[in-house]
């Protein structure tokens, strides 16, 4: 009833502050490009205190979810691993030092609520972020269609590391008979659903995830150094 529709129309037509409507097709084009294939002129992988305590706040918000509503939420009997997900997807847009440094706390984390050995998934994890940061950061950034092709092979690539080294150190502490009773059973009913699982949230996740690291990466006073 009190809408101007005459100024909607013109808004339109011509586009915000008097910009032609070509104009304005071909700047939402430019952004969303630059949004999804990014690039280095508008990509900073160099972390603040604000992207510090995100990611963090994240990742345990993650691991919370993970052990207590996804318990429940089970599909062929497994459950998505939120905690690998998160800390893959900051990994590719930090420093390898960072990523560490994230792979450790949300490692500890996962060490405490699992509570089996203590250190286990630190160290695990920590390689996890340092590798993923190592291999994507200074040829990809920011680049998030490169994040959503790439994720299924990080993430069935970690998921099947981490069974292995668990099944690894339960037979060392003398908790399993045996490494694996049948390894293709194993891939076909617990790697590829818990990986597919896991990529489904990793896609949910990539572009706001990526997106907030950009925006919060812009406050150059509150840097972080690691040298």
């Amino acid at each position: 009833m009190f809408l101007n529709t005459k100024a909607i129309k013109r808004f339109f037509k011509k586009g915000k502050n008097g910009m032609s409507a070509s104009a304005a097709k071909g700047s939402f084009r430019l952004y969303t490009r630059s949004v999804f294939l990014g690039g280095e002129g508008d990509f900073d992988s160099s972390f603040t205190q604000r992207k510090l305590v995100f990611s963090a706040i994240l990742a345990f918000t993650a691991l919370i979810l993970q052990e207590s509503i996804f318990n429940d939420l089970r599909i062929m009997g497994t459950k998505p691993n939120l905690v690998l997900a998160v800390i893959v997807l900051i990994s590719m847009s930090s420093e390898p030092r960072f990523a560490m440094f994230l792979g450790l706390f949300s490692g500890l984390a996962s060490d405490v609520a699992f509570g089996r050995y203590l250190g286990f998934y630190a160290l695990i994890h920590m390689y996890i972020c340092f590798l993923t940061a190592l291999a994507v950061r200074p040829f990809l950034k920011g680049r998030i269609v490169f994040y959503m092709v790439s994720g299924p092979v990080f993430i069935f690539t970690y998921t099947l590391g981490l069974g292995f080294c668990a099944r690894f150190l339960a037979l060392y502490a003398s908790r399993a008979p045996v490494l694996y009773e049948d390894f293709a059973g194993h891939i076909l009913k617990k790697v590829i659903p818990s990986a597919l699982y896991t990529y489904f949230f990793f896609l949910v996740l990539a572009v706001p995830v990526t997106l907030a690291l950009r925006k919060l990466g812009r406050d150059k006073r509150k840097g972080i150094d690691f040298d």
